[in-house]
């Protein structure tokens, strides 16, 4: 009988070796060390519940819930905080975030594998079908990013089929036949009559570009989208969505971002295995030697000073792609969907503004009514 899948979240070795033995004999036990690793891994592990620590490095536990809670596919998945934050507020705010069950630190193994089989026993959710078995996700930890992100478009594990000794012996000619002349002359006619096909257009290198200021990221856009698929991210959090949504080729990565800084991104991006070799270009009004010096030994590949000319941004971005080692990395989603989820996000926005604003409108309109008079 298949085995539910838990994937286990937080920063400390100690803590996920704990959980993983205790759950180990009744579930398929997987790890993430943080918030964006665990956001990147949501695609190729399918896990049917999440443990999540709150108190983590860069995105905590409650940012990465909602990140799970944005997610088309997980957006249901079952989410327990594991945490030595127990206070009333600390609760509250976790369920808050999107918490199923709420779990305080130090905590007793039995005790949370008694938790985690009672939920399952209570709603007995069905177990769905996974694309890679625990040994083959095994496998790909071992793998480079770019075969990660073939096995995530394709689904399957490449492999090099090995020749059978047979095969090998067989002598070239072996099964093999004269094509007569007819024929030949067939094949010509044939492939004369067929319309010649259009060229299929060179895939484009696939850039977000993460920055507080919509113009920016509107300007940055528009410089990029002939050359680029392109989008933006106004802060940290929504910058993780887009990278692990989108899989990006190029990174673009303001500094001063609201809830994470652009320093710390570009750190976690560095220390994720599928992101640990995408460009990143750093740009930032503080642009002292001081500054682009750090951002360099950060892991940024370029730096690009505030404000700046759309065309040296462009240039910048060409050269990266010409780079030896450079590639366009296989894709979940292609340039279209990524194109139809930016608009069906950006009018999902707009229905909530425009809800809001026509509810303040009513309010404003019953106030005055009850109070024009007066």
């Amino acid at each position: 009988m298949p085995k539910r899948r838990i994937l286990i979240v937080d920063d400390e070795s100690d803590i996920r070796a704990i959980i993983r033995a205790t759950l180990a004999s009744k579930y398929e036990v997987v790890e993430a060390h943080d918030g964006l690793d665990a956001a990147q891994k949501l695609e190729i592990v399918e896990p049917d519940f999440v443990i999540l620590d709150i108190m983590m490095p860069l995105m905590d536990g409650y940012e990465t819930c909602r990140v799970i809670r944005k997610h088309a596919r997980f957006k249901d998945i079952p989410v327990l905080f594991l945490s030595a934050l127990g206070s009333r507020e600390d609760i509250v705010k976790g369920y808050g975030a999107g918490a199923n069950l709420y779990l305080t630190k130090p905590f007793e193994p039995a005790r949370l594998l008694r938790v985690v089989d009672m939920f399952f026993e209570e709603k007995n959710p069905p177990i769905e079908r996974k694309r890679f078995s625990i040994e083959q996700l095994q496998q790909l930890e071992s793998m480079s990013p770019e075969a990660i992100s073939r096995a995530s478009v394709s689904g399957t594990i490449e492999s090099v089929p090995e020749k059978k000794a047979a095969e090998t012996d067989k002598p070239w000619y072996e099964g093999k036949r004269i094509v007569s002349a007819e024929e030949t002359r067939e094949e010509i006619a044939r492939a004369a009559r067929e319309a010649p096909p259009k060229p299929a257009r060179p895939p484009r290198p696939r850039v977000v570009i993460v920055d507080d200021d919509e113009d920016v990221v509107t300007l940055g856009c528009m410089a990029l989208r002939d050359e680029f698929e392109v989008c933006g991210a106004v802060d940290g959090i929504e910058g993780i969505e887009k990278i692990t949504l989108y899989e990006p080729d190029i990174i673009v990565l303001d500094v001063m971002l609201p809830k994470m800084s652009g320093y710390q991104l570009c750190m976690s991006l560095r220390r994720n295995k599928r992101f640990a070799q995408t460009p990143i270009v750093v740009v930032s009004a503080k642009a002292s030697p001081r500054d682009q010096e750090y951002a360099l030994r950060i892991g940024a590949n370029a730096f690009v000073a505030k404000p700046f000319d759309p065309d040296a941004l462009r240039a910048t971005l060409r050269a990266i792609t010409k780079q030896p080692g450079f590639s366009i990395h296989p894709k979940t989603l292609s340039g279209e969907q990524m194109e139809f989820e930016e608009n069906r996000r950006r009018k999902a926005l707009e229905e909530r503004l425009d809800k809001t604003v026509r509810k303040q409108e009513s309010e404003l309109e019953k106030f005055l009514r009850e109070h024009g008079d007066s």
